[in-house]
């Protein structure tokens, strides 16, 4: 039977349930609750349409109830529908002597009820786990890798009928972290933020997700695009002090740099200040600040900014450096008027 693995595999599966025949029995297992409930809800609408999961739709965890009990239900038939939906959760739970039940029944399971098997971090070399893995659709709801995470968060957005550069969904992700639950909080508070406007900027993610506005990495980067040193020096001092990430400054100073070098090269295409607004799909008034900071760095220098952040990102993974050993050093390079001390990977 097919086995799903990685947020991909897991879309896969989802779309295999639109229209298909639905199974029996479908096994979900791993440490991701939000993917659980999802897959969970998707095969609860395949299997059941409005008012037929009233009668015909039982959610129980282990301990809720006697297993066989639970296994009763599902061997009974369903009430004004062709099927019954029966989803068991958190199955690790179960004792050796419980999963004989379990085990008998997925033997011979009823044809018209889906049950939905749920478990989080378990032994896949064991029994049942190993055959109903074999045997049943499965899907693995694991925490995702982090360089999924972008590509998720763009899949969600296009799903509601929007669109995110790609450079807000990094944010987004470097914001919240490889929280999948928490990254939807937020898609939905941006979603009440936008209204009507289907585009998400990383403006928009910046008014929605970030810090107070007086020390966020936007007022940083403004403070970097005008070669503030004293401003930007202490908005740094207080995000280090708050408990901001340095990755997560890295990267957005990276996205910064990288707005810059773009907004230069359209400059020298000789674009106006509102082709390229539209072309960077950046509001007016963002592009203001970033042809405002173009009269401060020339393209020599912001090229050799990104060599500067690789290398600081590079230090940060890979020695006992702490965030102000990393960071402040890294700021009065980008801000000396020389550059001196840039150096590449």
């Amino acid at each position: 039977m097919p086995v799903a693995k990685g947020l991909t595999e897991f879309g896969r599966f989802l779309d295999t349930l639109e229209g298909g025949p639905v199974s029996p029995v479908y096994f979900l297992y791993g440490g991701e609750d939000f993917l659980a409930e999802e897959a969970t809800g998707a095969i609860v609408r395949a299997a059941l349409r409005g008012l037929e999961r009233e009668f015909n739709l039982d959610l129980f965890r282990v301990g809720d109830a006697d297993i066989r009990e639970i296994l009763a239900i599902a061997s009974s038939f369903p009430m004004m529908a062709d099927r019954r939906v029966v989803v068991l959760r958190d199955i690790e739970k179960l004792t050796a002597r419980d999963l004989e039940p379990l085990v008998s029944y997925l033997g011979a399971p009823s044809p018209s009820t889906t049950l939905i098997v749920v478990g989080g971090k378990l032994d896949m070399r064991k029994k049942p786990y190993l055959d109903l893995k074999r045997r049943w659709p499965s899907v693995e709801c694991k925490t995702p890798y982090e360089n999924e995470l972008p590509g998720w968060v763009e899949g969600r957005v296009r799903k509601a009928g929007r669109r995110i550069s790609a450079d807000a969904s990094r944010l987004l992700v470097a914001y919240v972290g490889a929280s999948l639950r928490g990254l939807q909080s937020e898609l939905d508070k941006l979603f009440t933020y936008m209204g009507d406007k289907e585009s998400i900027s990383v403006d928009d993610v910046g008014s929605v997700v970030g810090f107070s506005r007086e020390f966020s990495v936007f007022e940083l980067q403004r403070a970097i695009g005008s070669r503030d040193r004293r401003r930007a020096a202490e908005i740094l001092e207080r995000m280090l002090e708050m408990g901001q990430s340095v990755p997560f400054i890295l990267v957005m100073l990276t996205s910064y740099f990288n707005s810059l070098w773009k907004a230069e090269t359209l400059r020298r295409r000789g674009l106006s200040q509102s082709d390229m607004a539209s072309e960077l799909q950046m509001s007016p008034y963002r592009v203001r600040e970033l042809a405002a900071a173009l009269k401060q760095f020339s393209l020599e220098e912001i090229e050799q900014a990104f060599c500067l952040l690789a290398a600081a990102d590079l230090e940060v993974k890979t020695t006992s450096a702490g965030p102000r050993q990393v960071m402040h050093p890294l700021l009065a390079r980008l801000l000396s008027n020389t550059n001196q001390g840039v150096f590449s990977l």
